[in-house]
C-alpha cells in the first residue's frame, strides 16, 4: 500500500510541477517588466536626454489631430505652453513690399556681353533624399520644375470631399503634383473638401478668410513668381498672384532661414511637404516620408528649412504634412505616405505641374 501511495504521490507532483514553472515564467516577467518600467520612468523624468525626448513627442503631437495626448508627456506647463506659443504663432516676413508698385529706375546702358547659349534645362527633375540624423533618419523627394509658369494650384470642384492626388492628375493630366492646404480633419476622418483659409485659383478669390488662425498665404504670380506672407485674398489678386492657398510655417523669406538656431521641438517629427523657389525661379516641390521605422521617421521644420538652404532655396514653406504628405509624377506615387490608404487622403487642393 505504501509503494502505490508513493506512485500516485509522484504522479501528482510531475502533474503539478508544469504549473510551477509557469508560476515562475509569470513572476520573472512580471519582474523584468517592472525593473524595465522603473528605468524607463528614470530615465524620462530624471535625465536631460529623458525631457528633451518628452519634448520631441509633445511637440510632434501638437501638430498632429491628437494634441489633447500633448499634456500626457507631463511636461511642465510653461514648457508646454512655449511649444504651443512657437506653432501657433511663428514668425512671419512678407516676401514682397505692401505697396505693388515700385519707383521707375533711369536706365542705364549696360554693355553688350556675348554669352554661350545654355542647354535647355528638363522641366522636372527629381532627387532622392536620404538623411540620418543619429537618432532618426528620413528618406524622401525633391521636384526640381525649371518653368515656374507651368506650377498652378489644382482644386476639387467635389462638394461631398476631396479629390485623391490621383484624381486630380486625371482631371488636369499633371505631370507632377503634391498636397497643399490643410483641412477639417476630426478624429483623423476628414474627407478634405473644404480647405482652410485663402484658395484663389485662376485669379478668382474661392475662399478669402482665414478661420483658423496663424496661417500664412503662399502664391504665384503669373510671371512665376513666388510670394508668402501674412497677406489677405485681394492683396495676393492686386500684386499678380494666379493662384494661392494658406499654410503655415515659412521656412525661407529673402534667402534667410527662419528656422536657423532655433529649437527643433517645437514641431516635432512628422511627415513633411513644402513649396519653394530658388533665384533662378526654379519652383521645387518637397515630400519627406514619415511614421514608418524601418523606412523613414521623419523630418523637423529645421531639418526642412536646412535641406532647402543647402539647395539655394530663397523662398520656402510648408504645406499641410502628416498623412497627407505625398508626390507623384508622371501618375505614380514616388513617395510613400504614412496614409493607411496606400493612394493617399483626399484632398481640397494641390500643387501641381500641368
Amino acid at each position: 500500500m505504501q509503494t502505490l501511495s508513493r506512485a500516485r504521490s509522484r504522479k501528482l507532483a510531475t502533474r503539478k510541477r508544469p504549473w510551477r514553472w509557469v508560476k515562475r515564467l509569470i513572476l520573472a516577467s512580471a519582474l523584468t517588466c517592472t525593473t524595465l518600467a522603473l528605468i524607463g520612468i528614470i530615465f524620462l523624468f530624471g535625465t536631460r536626454s529623458g525631457e528633451e525626448l518628452r519634448e520631441w513627442a509633445a511637440g510632434t503631437l501638437l501638430t498632429t489631430q491628437h494634441d489633447y495626448w500633448a499634456p500626457y508627456t507631463f511636461l511642465p506647463e510653461e514648457k508646454l505652453n512655449a511649444l504651443k506659443q512657437q506653432i501657433r504663432n511663428p514668425e512671419v516676413i512678407n516676401s514682397e513690399p505692401d505697396e505693388t508698385a515700385k519707383p521707375e529706375e533711369s536706365p542705364q546702358e549696360q554693355p553688350v556681353v556675348e554669352t554661350p547659349p545654355e542647354k535647355p534645362k528638363q522641366l522636372i527633375e527629381v532627387e532622392d533624399i536620404d538623411v540620418s540624423k543619429g537618432n532618426y533618419y528620413f528618406k524622401g523627394k525633391i521636384m526640381y520644375i525649371s518653368d515656374p509658369k507651368r506650377v498652378q494650384l489644382v482644386v476639387t470642384n467635389r462638394k461631398d470631399r476631396g479629390d485623391l492626388l490621383d484624381e486630380f492628375v486625371k482631371k488636369t493630366n499633371a505631370i507632377g503634383i503634391v498636397n497643399a492646404s490643410g483641412f477639417a480633419d476630426p478624429d483623423g476622418y476628414g474627407k478634405g473638401a473644404k480647405a482652410y483659409g485663402v484658395v484663389i485659383h485662376d485669379g478668382k478669390i474661392l475662399q478669402g478668410y482665414n478661420p483658423k488662425s496663424g496661417e500664412t498665404a503662399l502664391g504665384i504670380t503669373y510671371d512665376g513668381k513666388l510670394i508668402t506672407g501674412s497677406y489677405t485674398a485681394e492683396q495676393l489678386v492686386k500684386m499678380g498672384v494666379r493662384d494661392a492657398m494658406s499654410f503655415r510655417p515659412q521656412l525661407i523669406v529673402n534667402g534667410k532661414n527662419l528656422f536657423k538656431d532655433k529649437p527643433a521641438k517645437s514641431w516635432g517629427i512628422q511627415p513633411r511637404t513644402a513649396i519653394g523657389q530658388k533665384a533662378d525661379g526654379t519652383i521645387v516641390f518637397v515630400v519627406i516620408d514619415g511614421r514608418q521605422p524601418g523606412h523613414s521617421i521623419g523630418a523637423s521644420m529645421n531639418d526642412l528649412a536646412e535641406l532647402l538652404e543647402e539647395r539655394g532655396i530663397v523662398t520656402a514653406m510648408a504645406m499641410d504634412g502628416g498623412s497627407s504628405s505625398m508626390m507623384l509624377y508622371n501618375g505614380e506615387a514616388i513617395t510613400k505616405t504614412s496614409c493607411p490608404y496606400y493612394r493617399g487622403r483626399y484632398l481640397p487642393n494641390a500643387w501641381a505641374v500641368i
